[in-house]
Formats: C-alpha cells, structure tokens, sequence
C-alpha cells in the first residue's frame, strides 16, 4: 500500500514538475495590417530590474534570431532612465528597425486559498483483528493549510515603426515565477510562438 502510494506522489510531482507557470491570456492582431514590415525588430522591456530586462531581452532576441529575425535587446542602446523620442528614433533608423516590441508589467495579484488535510488509514492485511482496529482507530492525519500565490499579468505589444501602428498585443500571466531565467524562458517562448502562428513577423 505504501509502495502504491509513493509511486502516485512521484507521478503527480513528476507531472507538475514539466509544467509551465506562464500561459497566454489572449492576443490580438490588426486585421488591417496583420504582419510588420521587414525583419528587423527592437525589444523594449520596461521594467527598473536590471537582471529582468537584461534576461527577457535576451531570450527573445535569442528566439527571434532562431526564426531569422533581426532582433536588437533594446539595452544595447538604451542607457538606463527614460530617453527624448528623437534620439531613440534616431537610433533605430541607423540599425535599420522596422517595428519595435514593448513589455511591460500590468498588474500583480495575490491569492490565498485554503488547502484542505487529508486522512489516511494503513490497512494491515493478515493481521490480527486487533492490528487492525487500532490502524484505522487511530488514522494518519495530515492537516490542511492556506497557501499564497502571485499571479503577475504583463502586456507585451508590437509596433510598425513606418507609421507607428499597434499590429500586435497580447497579455500573458506567469504564477509563482521560479526564476528569473525560468519566467524569461517561458514567456520569450510563448510570445514569439504566438507572433509566428499568427503570422505577425511576416512569416518564417
């Protein structure tokens, strides 16, 4: 009995333990315009943690490169601090930028929930009726417990530089992020699959 249910808690962590803590909310793209002009992206994360802009930068440029993709991390060339749009302009015309990525955070939540205990009686077979009563007389109690979460919802858009249209938008939720490298891997990789299924970057 034991055996069986050790082997159950592993298969449930083993489960949970390949899931992702960020999905897609929704995303939405101009039915006007629908794809971006050329190939040469600049990424913008607005956020005063260096080490996050530095990570979700990278992984995407990383990924939109894997797509062939010209893609620049924004902190290349954008010192720390909020800059005049003519300079950035400027700046992005010289390396040939054709629409720029922005992502920013939207909203943090908490959540409490309660987790409820559970109860389990070893069962004692070919003992005598004794062992037996006292076993189930005297359960296993696991008592239950409240457990917080954090929910972060970040919005993530993309623009046609040409006339600065919005062409893409898209919000994504990641609970409980692990790690920095953790959370910039999952949501890199869910924005950039979802520009390229909707066909955003213009088609591989």
């Amino acid at each position: 009995m034991k055996t069986k249910i050790f082997l159950l808690l592993f298969a449930v962590l083993f489960i949970f333990s390949g899931c992702t803590s960020t999905s897609l909310v929704g995303s939405w793209i101009d039915p006007e315009v629908k794809s971006i002009e050329g190939k040469s992206i600049a990424i913008f994360c607005l956020t005063p943690r260096l080490d996050i802009r530095d990570k979700v930068e990278t992984q995407m440029s990383e990924m939109f490169q894997a797509k062939g993709v010209n893609a620049m991390r924004s902190m290349d060339f954008i010192t720390p601090g909020k800059m005049e749009k003519e300079v950035i302009e400027l700046i992005l015309k010289q390396n040939n930028i054709t629409a720029v990525i922005i992502v920013s955070l939207l909203d943090k939540e908490k959540e409490t929930y309660y987790v409820p205990g559970t109860t389990y009686a070893p069962t004692y077979y070919g003992r005598p009726y004794y062992g037996y009563y006292g076993s189930v007389y005297t359960n296993v109690y696991d008592p239950g417990y409240y457990q917080t979460t954090t929910s972060y919802f970040i919005e993530c858009n993309a623009y046609r530089l040409s006339d600065e249209r919005l062409v893409y938008s898209a919000q994504s939720k990641a609970v409980d992020p692990t790690s920095v490298d953790k959370f910039a891997y999952e949501f890199s990789k869910t924005i950039v699959n979802d520009l390229s299924k909707r066909g955003v970057m213009g088609g591989e």
